[in-house]
């Protein structure tokens, strides 16, 4: 990333995402669950973040830039810390689902910026 300030998305996100992938087979075992049921986590992860990355697009020039990305790495950083104490594995997905679109948030918003600060000092 070429600014500074904005390495903090990059931190956050890197350490929630490979989080679900890894604890699967725990979260499995938690629910009593099946793997099958458990595969419902990767497509509503896919769809939050399509979401998410489709709500930046609308949202992204009308608002402060740093305050969105301060917000979503705030509200991703919650939900993977109380994602693995809910009970239910309706909940539990609807934790995932709020990650991934906040993770889909991030993403389109640090590309946007990258672009935008890029074009503004080598252009």
């Amino acid at each position: 990333m070429c600014n500074d300030k904005h390495s903090c998305a990059y931190d956050v996100q890197g350490m929630c995402t490979p989080l679900v992938g890894t604890t699967l087979v725990h979260m499995e075992r938690l629910f009593d669950s099946d793997t099958a049921t458990m595969s419902w986590t990767f497509t509503v992860l896919s769809f939050g973040y399509f979401l998410g990355a489709v709500a930046c697009g609308f949202v992204f020039d009308r608002v402060n830039h740093e305050l969105q990305l301060v917000i979503a790495n705030f509200v991703e950083a919650v939900t993977t810390i109380v994602a693995p104490f809910f009970t239910t594995l309706p909940l539990f997905i609807a934790a995932l689902f709020i990650q991934a679109n906040s993770q889909g948030f991030i993403d389109a918003s640090k590309d946007r910026l990258s672009s935008e600060f890029c074009y503004e000092h080598i252009l």
